[in-house]
C-alpha cells in the first residue's frame, strides 16, 4: 500500500491505541499511515480543565510524526468523494482487545473497482501487542514536555513516592454507555486491588484520579476508612495523564486513559498494576488488553 488512511476518534486513551497501531503498521508494512479525522472532531484545547473533552489531540499526532488529514482539507474532500471505491478494513465489533494475526483487520467493503494502492482502516486496536517500548517512551516524553510546565502538576509529582498507589475512577460518559457493555467499577474493585497491592508491599498514600469527583463520594468514603487518600484535582487531561506516569503502583478499572498512564510509567516494566479480568461485559478468550505482568482480579 502506498497510502493507508487510519481513522482516529474517541478520547485521548483511544487515540493513543490507534496511534500505537499506526506505529505498528509502519513497523510491519513500511508505510506510515495518514490519520483521518473521519468523525470530524475538532482540535482539543489542552489547557482546558474539562476532563470530559473528547476532541482530538492533534499536537500529539504531529509530535509522533504522523500526518493528520483534517476535515477542511482538499484531501479529505476527495476521500469522501471516492469513499465507496476505497478498500475499507474494519475491526470486528467489540473485539478491540483481540490481536490481529494478519496485521490488517478483515476487509469489510470490496467494491467492483477500487483505487489502486489505497486503503482505509478503522478500529480501536486496544491490544498491548501493538504497543512498542519506543512508542511508550515517545508518549512519555511528549507528556513531560506539555505537562510539567504547570506549577500544580509539578507539586503533585514531587509528592509521589514509590510506595504510593494511583487509582482511577472513570464516570462521565461511562454512565451513559452502560447499555453498550461498559461497566462501572465501584469501591469493591478498588478495595480488592489495594488489598492485593498491600500484600506485596505496604501502601503509602492512594492518589485518586477521576473525571467526576462528585459522583464517587460514596466510594471515596469507603476507601478512606483504610487508606490516606489524595484527590488529584485542578489539572488538565494531559497533566492528569502525565501525573499517572509518575507512579510505580496502580489499581485501575476499564478506562483506556488510565491504562496509558501505567503503560508509559517512568518505572517501565517494573510497574505493579491491578486491573479487572473482564474490563467489558463482552469479552473473548483472545483478549489481550493487558501485558501478562499485570495482575487481573
Amino acid at each position: 500500500m502506498k497510502r493507508i488512511y487510519l481513522s482516529i476518534y474517541g478520547g485521548l486513551g483511544n487515540q493513543l491505541y490507534i496511534l500505537a497501531y499506526a506505529d505498528y503498521l509502519q513497523r510491519r508494512l513500511g508505510t506510515r499511515p495518514y490519520l483521518l479525522n473521519e468523525l470530524q472532531r475538532t482540535k482539543a484545547d489542552t489547557s482546558s480543565l474539562d476532563r470530559t473533552r473528547r476532541d482530538l489531540f492533534s499536537e500529539l499526532i504531529a509530535y509522533l510524526g504522523f500526518q493528520f488529514v483534517d476535515t477542511d482539507s482538499r484531501e479529505f474532500r476527495l476521500l469522501k468523494k471516492w469513499e465507496r471505491h476505497i478498500k475499507h478494513y474494519q475491526e470486528e465489533p467489540n473485539k478491540h482487545g483481540v490481536y490481529l494475526q494478519n496485521i490488517l483487520p478483515p476487509l469489510q467493503e470490496n467494491p467492483r473497482w477500487t483505487l489502486p494502492l489505497v486503503c482505509r482502516i478503522s478500529g480501536y486496536f486496544q491490544s498491548y501487542h501493538y504497543v512498542s517500548t519506543d512508542f511508550r517512551r515517545r508518549v512519555g516524553k511528549f507528556l513531560n514536555l506539555h505537562a510539567t510546565s504547570a506549577d500544580l502538576a509539578r507539586e503533585y509529582a514531587l509528592m509521589i513516592q514509590p510506595e504510593d498507589v494511583a487509582i482511577h475512577l472513570r464516570r462521565g460518559d461511562f454512565v451513559a454507555l452502560q447499555h453498550t457493555g461498559v461497566q462501572l467499577f465501584g469501591a469493591e474493585h478498588y478495595a480488592n486491588g489495594l488489598a492485593l497491592q498491600a500484600q506485596q508491599q505496604p501502601i503509602g498514600r492512594v492518589f485518586v484520579f477521576s473525571d467526576d469527583f462528585e459522583a464517587i463520594g460514596e466510594e471515596l468514603s469507603l476507601l478512606a476508612n483504610n487508606y490516606q487518600l489524595i484527590l488529584v484535582k485542578g489539572l488538565t487531561p494531559l497533566q492528569d495523564l502525565f501525573l499517572l506516569t509518575c507512579f510505580r503502583r496502580y489499581v485501575l478499572a476499564n478506562s483506556t486513559f488510565s491504562w496509558w498512564g501505567a503503560l508509559c510509567s517512568k518505572y517501565g516494566d517494573e510497574v505493579k498494576v491491578v486491573v479487572p479480568k473482564k474490563p467489558l461485559l463482552i469479552s473473548y478468550p483472545e483478549d489481550s488488553y493487558f501485558p501478562p505482568s499485570w495482575g487481573q482480579i
